[in-house]
């Protein structure tokens, strides 16, 4: 158990979003997961927020924890839709304490090399290239 557990990202970044203008399934959902206590969040929810680069700052580094047990980890999409979500915003990547970089990687490295299952392309060329960017940061 964390200590932020029982805190909302709300709670958590000070900031209170106006209702959504727009209403669509995305919307209402991001909305709704910046209300929900960190400790309830699923795959699904770190996917989908991990993909909006919403929470990156929280979010990240539980998403890694879940990663590094399951590479694989699976929201409503496919396996590893998690690890392919979080290797499309590699802006987050600053936010990464270094054992979370070595973690990420272990992971990536881990996905890119099974073959069962196996990420496809371009999810692959995707997860490949996050490795190479997480080289390039440990090294700095």
């Amino acid at each position: 158990m964390q200590a932020t557990d029982d805190m909302t990202l709300e709670q958590l970044e000070k900031e209170i979003w106006p209702e959504p203008k727009y209403t669509s399934h995305l919307v209402t959902t991001c909305h709704q997961s910046r209300n929900k206590r960190l400790g309830d969040y699923c795959v699904e929810d770190f996917r989908i927020m991990l993909g909006q680069s919403i929470g990156a700052f929280h979010l990240l580094p539980r998403a890694i924890e879940i990663l590094r047990k399951d590479p694989f980890a699976e929201g409503d999409f496919f396996e590893g839709d998690l690890l392919v979500a979080i290797a499309r915003h590699p802006e987050n990547f600053s936010l990464l304490a270094p054992k979370d970089v070595m973690h990420l990687r272990t992971a990536c490295e881990t996905a890119a090399a099974s073959t069962d299952p196996k990420l496809r392309e371009p999810n692959l060329s995707l997860v490949e290239s996050l490795i190479a960017k997480l080289y390039c940061k440990a090294r700095k």
